[in-house]
């Protein structure tokens, strides 16, 4: 990760943070997203299969006007397979990383559809909270530029927004926050420089199950969902410099 990125993440996530209402929220988020090309997006909680009622989980609709009304009327929610996908796996994925072999007629439809408006290509981010049903964030665009190293970024962005919606905030938030050791200081350091857990395996003369136990150690610590979220967090807590 570069520095150049990890500033521009950091920023980002300031001033969602700084946003003193959810439509200002939304206005930064959907700059970020616009970086990649993604000018189209839904944050909503995922009610259980067969509810009809499920707009009322809608956090932030940035969907085009005419795609929604057709998706309402549709009935496409209960049908659709990213919301399939979402509840039962939390790692992010690409609308086209969708199993097109095992979709079925109806599920293939709501994509077809959601072409036709002028949404080919996407992404979701699921979140699944404690004590609490999935939810996604999802942006999508007729066309996105987004390499594989932005989708921590990504997420990152997608995750916290998500959290400063639903009034989730940061778990913790109130408490005296555990500090970072030395060593995970330095370890988080070079991974803001972009090395690869490999490189800092290499560079600190330890095995790469060490680094990796770090790295688990630091998100624990920070709550964060990745090493990208992780460096903005003790970025935030000055607790690193880069």
């Amino acid at each position: 990760m570069e520095n150049e990125t990890v500033v521009d993440l950091f920023a980002a996530i300031t001033k969602i943070d700084t946003a003193r209402s959810a439509d200002a929220i939304l206005q930064e988020f959907r700059l970020a997203m616009g970086r990649y090309g993604l000018r189209n997006f839904l944050i909503t909680g995922l009610s259980v299969p067969h509810d009809t009622d499920w707009q009322r989980e809608i956090l932030g609709d940035g969907w085009p006007i005419d795609w929604y009304r057709r998706y309402v009327s549709e009935d496409h929610f209960l049908h659709d397979p990213c919301v399939a996908q979402c509840r039962h796996s939390p790692e992010p994925f690409l609308w086209r990383e969708l199993p097109a072999a095992r979709l079925c007629a109806r599920a293939k439809l709501v994509m077809d559809e959601a072409a036709e408006f002028g949404m080919k290509e996407g992404i979701c981010v699921p979140i699944h909270v404690p004590l609490a049903g999935p939810s996604v964030v999802t942006a999508a665009s007729d066309r996105m530029d987004v390499p594989p190293s932005a989708m921590p970024l990504i997420e990152t962005v997608c995750v916290h927004t998500f959290r400063s919606l639903s009034g989730l905030g940061t778990p913790g938030d109130g408490e005296e926050p555990t500090p970072l050791t030395a060593r995970e200081r330095e370890l988080l350091e070079w991974s803001a420089q972009g090395k690869s857990t490999d490189d800092i395996a290499c560079i600190l003369g330890v095995t790469r199950n060490t680094v990796e136990s770090h790295q688990r150690n630091i998100r624990a610590k920070l709550d964060a969902i990745n090493v990208a979220h992780a460096i903005v967090k003790a970025l935030r807590r000055q607790e690193i410099q880069i």
